[in-house]
C-alpha cells in the first residue's frame, strides 16, 4: 500500500491487503468411480471457463464426454495421462459446480489414481487467464491375491490363492 511500517501484504490473489478469497478460483476433484471404465471429474468454478488441462495417473484413459463440458460443446481429449477440454467455437462453461466430464478408461495401471495439473495443466478463462486451481483426488485400487484390481480371489486356509480350502 506504500505505507511505511504498514502491515498489509499481498494475498494469494495478488491484492495488497486482500483476504485471499477475492480472486476467482477453480477446484477439480474426483466424483463417482466405476472400476469397469468410468470416472467423473467434478468442478467448482468461480467464473466462466474456456478451457482446461489436467493429468490423471494410474488409468489408461480413452476419452471423455458429457457433463458441463459436453453441455458447452467442448471437445474433450483424454489419452496417456492428459485430459484437455476446450470449445472450437468459443463456448464457455459458466461459473458453478457439478460434473465437468466423465472420463473413460480401458485399464487400471497402478495401485492409485491421482489428479494433478502435471507440467502444463491449467484452467483458463476466455482471455487465457489461468485460475488458481485446487485439486483433490486420490483413489486407491485394491488388488486380490492373483494381482487383479478389484478381483475377488482370496488365499484359502491352505495358502492357495482362489483355492477351496481343502
Amino acid at each position: 500500500a506504500g505505507t511505511y511500517y504498514g502491515d498489509l501484504v499481498v494475498d494469494d490473489c495478488g491484492i495488497c491487503g486482500g483476504d485471499g478469497f477475492s480472486c476467482i478460483n477453480a477446484a477439480l476433484s474426483f466424483g463417482a468411480f466405476d472400476s469397469s471404465g468410468s470416472l467423473e471429474i467434478l468442478y467448482d468454478f468461480g467464473g466462466s471457463i474456456a478451457g482446461f488441462q489436467f493429468d490423471i495417473t494410474g488409468l489408461a484413459l480413452t476419452g471423455g464426454s458429457g457433463g458441463a463440458a459436453g453441455d458447452a460443446g467442448f471437445d474433450i481429449t483424454a489419452g496417456g495421462t492428459t485430459v484437455i477440454g476446450f470449445s472450437m467455437t468459443g463456448n464457455t462453461i459458466p461459473s458453478g459446480s457439478g460434473v465437468l466430464t466423465v472420463l473413460s478408461f480401458s485399464e487400471i495401471l497402478s495401485d492409485t489414481t491421482e489428479l494433478s495439473l502435471g507440467d502444463f495443466g491449467a484452467v483458463t478463462d476466455s482471455d487465457l487467464n489461468a485460475y488458481n486451481v485446487n485439486l483433490e483426488g486420490l483413489i486407491e485400487h485394491p488388488m486380490d491375491c492373483a494381482g487383479t484390481y478389484y478381483g475377488d480371489l482370496v488365499v484359502d486356509d491352505c495358502g492357495i490363492c482362489g483355492g477351496d480350502g481343502f
